[in-house]
């Protein structure tokens, strides 16, 4: 499609700059635009007035450059972005190297307008899509809160009592009945006075299955450390803290599940990822979220060249002819 103006907006926290480029390559505007629905609808409308076509290309179109994306839809504007390696690369085309807010959004324009190959479509509106990056972004962040938790019980565990960490090597510090035991008792010292026999039952309380192996490992670290380390009392108190915080992050990863599987039952495609092996809600989430409703895959083999499972091929001349492992999408 041809465009009666394309914008290239170098979006920002605050502000973004606009470039405007008319239909024949020409700068008609270079501005700053402030961050506010109000300045960009101002914006958007002066150049789509009398029916023109207008493309808005941004350099983000998620977190800081939502607003200006969902702007741009609801006026009817085509929107697009420019993925961050081709920026960097058509940088390096053109003249110069200076790494300013102007000349980046003219670069972002003038791709649109002569390489329009290098733009990637923005996601759908559709609400279901939206939602799920949402939710997904808040699932990311409290996976990273749950491994930095799990990193500071070791971290405190393996000051004061080394060998009772080590019992709860690999994913055994995971299990739930472990975070509940860790919480409720913090370490050695109260677990000690609990005994084997009521530890066991703590943890048949939380349905662990066949704890008896880990309990004895834990009981026998307990018992071969007989020197006091000092401080030892209160980094117990801020495992029982960060145990039960890691406790807490789990229950509401598991919220976000439930809200990611009521999402998918209404997007296209979804019982056919569900329905093959290894695939379950969270992976199939994450696969909807990257290929959208699979729209911008005419054929199945565009498909598979994006997910990087095609050949890679080595052709020049007559001389090299091969196809390699693609390790890239």
């Amino acid at each position: 499609m041809t465009y009666d103006y394309v914008i290239g907006m170098d979006v920002g926290k605050y502000f973004h700059h606009a470039c405007v480029l008319d239909i024949d390559g020409a700068q008609v505007l270079s501005k700053r635009i402030n961050q506010n629905e109000k300045s960009l609808r101002t914006l958007f409308s002066t150049f789509s007035a009398n029916d023109h076509k207008v493309l808005v290309v941004v350099d983000q179109p998620n977190n800081i450059g939502r607003l200006t994306v969902a702007v741009a839809q609801d006026i009817g504007i085509d929107v697009r972005y420019l993925p961050g390696l081709a920026m960097r690369q058509l940088s390096r085309i053109h003249a110069g190297n200076a790494k300013t807010d102007i000349r980046d959004a003219y670069i972002i324009a003038h791709a649109a307008q002569n390489l329009p190959e290098s733009l990637r479509s923005v996601d759908r509106v559709e609400e279901a899509f939206l939602q799920l990056k949402v939710l997904n972004g808040i699932d990311e962040d409290l996976a990273r809160s749950y491994t930095r938790l799990i990193n500071q019980i070791r971290s405190a565990l393996v000051g004061c009592y080394p060998q009772f960490e080590q019992a709860l090597r690999g994913q055994i510090i995971h299990r739930k009945w472990v975070l509940h035991l860790l919480a409720r008792y913090g370490g050695p010292t109260k677990i000690k006075r609990l005994g084997k026999a009521k530890a066991a039952a703590f943890a048949r309380r939380y349905k662990a299955r066949n704890p008896e192996p880990v309990i004895d490992a834990i009981f026998a670290a307990i018992s071969e450390q007989t020197v006091a380390i000092a401080g030892a009392k209160y980094a117990e108190m801020g495992v029982a803290m960060s145990a039960k915080d890691a406790l807490l992050k789990l229950e509401h990863r598991k919220q976000i599940e439930q809200e990611v599987i009521e999402l998918i039952n209404d997007i296209p495609h979804t019982q056919i990822l569900l329905s093959m092996p290894g695939i379950g809600p969270k992976t199939a989430a994450q696969i909807l979220m990257t290929a959208g409703d699979m729209s911008g895959f005419p054929t199945a083999g565009h498909l598979a060249s994006y997910a990087g499972l095609s050949p890679r091929t080595n052709q020049s001349g007559t001389s090299i002819m091969s196809n390699s492992l693609n390790r890239a999408g």
